[in-house]
């Protein structure tokens, strides 16, 4: 049997955790909707709309209310079936990002929400995004910023700190690449995109007990749940230890305030 892909293992993996999402990760990641929404400019004359790696489609939806022509794809079938019925007025399909299955000119805005991070191939996905939009056409996407206090970062450290990361599963991208403002730009302007601009963004998780800061790592975590299995059960445990220390510096008045630092960057076609 061929060593699986990470292509593969994300795929496998979101599709396992497509009824998680919506309760253990949707509540963050969605607090970035209007925000991106607004980097689009007017939805005047019901402009269509591209959500790509739409997940559970609460970006999609989100668009809708704002009278966009929206409509939704995910690589994942359980993740398009849990948008479809969370959604059903809206239209979600399977595809792939990197190989969109949309004619050339099919949409006035495409958006993606924490998507870039889990494609082998983020640069063909934004050269897709390029050749299905209009002339003048509106691209924006969020992605994960690198911060010293935030949550993924108190994760990365944790695992390099107490664990390995050479543990036999396929290269992956960085993780952090589209949140440095000058490399999105880089490749954006690449692919024929004007106009970039990047700015932060600061969402906030408030979890309910200290725990939940290991358990949403399993619930929701792809390649940061295999990166966990694959240690040593003592490596485990201190990696666990030391993000639950991480945790008591997020407490604000008893209560957990926990940081997950993103950008949104947003482009236009000429």
């Amino acid at each position: 049997m061929a060593t699986p892909s990470f292509k593969d293992l994300e795929h496998a993996g979101w599709s396992q955790r497509a009824d998680a999402y919506d309760a253990w990760f949707s509540h963050i990641t969605s607090q970035v909707n209007e925000p991106l929404l607004d980097t689009l400019g007017t939805f005047a004359g019901t402009p269509r709309l591209l959500d790509v790696c739409t997940g559970t489609g609460q970006l999609a939806a989100a668009a809708a209310m704002r009278g966009a022509q929206a409509e939704g794809l995910d690589f994942s079938r359980q993740m398009v079936e849990r948008a479809r019925a969370n959604y059903p007025e809206i239209p979600f399909c399977e595809g792939d990002a990197e190989e969109l299955l949309y004619d050339d000119q099919s949409f006035d805005q495409v958006v993606c929400a924490f998507g870039h991070l889990h494609l082998p191939n983020a640069d063909q996905a934004i050269a897709e995004a390029h050749r299905v939009l209009t002339p003048g056409g509106r691209y924006a996407f969020a992605v994960w910023r690198a911060h010293p206090d935030g949550y993924f970062q108190a994760v990365v450290d944790a695992i390099g700190k107490y664990g390995k990361t050479d543990i036999g599963l396929p290269p992956s991208p960085p993780f952090f690449r589209f949140g440095d403002a000058a490399e999105a730009e880089r490749v954006l302007r690449g692919a024929g995109f004007v106009d970039v601009q990047t700015r932060p963004v600061d969402l906030e998780w408030r979890p309910m007990q200290l725990e939940d800061l290991v358990a949403w790592i399993y619930k929701c975590g792809v390649r940061t749940t295999m990166l966990l299995e694959r240690q040593t059960p003592v490596a485990r445990e201190a990696i666990h230890a030391a993000i639950l220390q991480s945790g008591e510096g997020w407490r604000r008045n008893g209560h957990l305030h926990v940081p997950f630092p993103a950008s949104i960057t947003s482009a236009r076609r000429p």
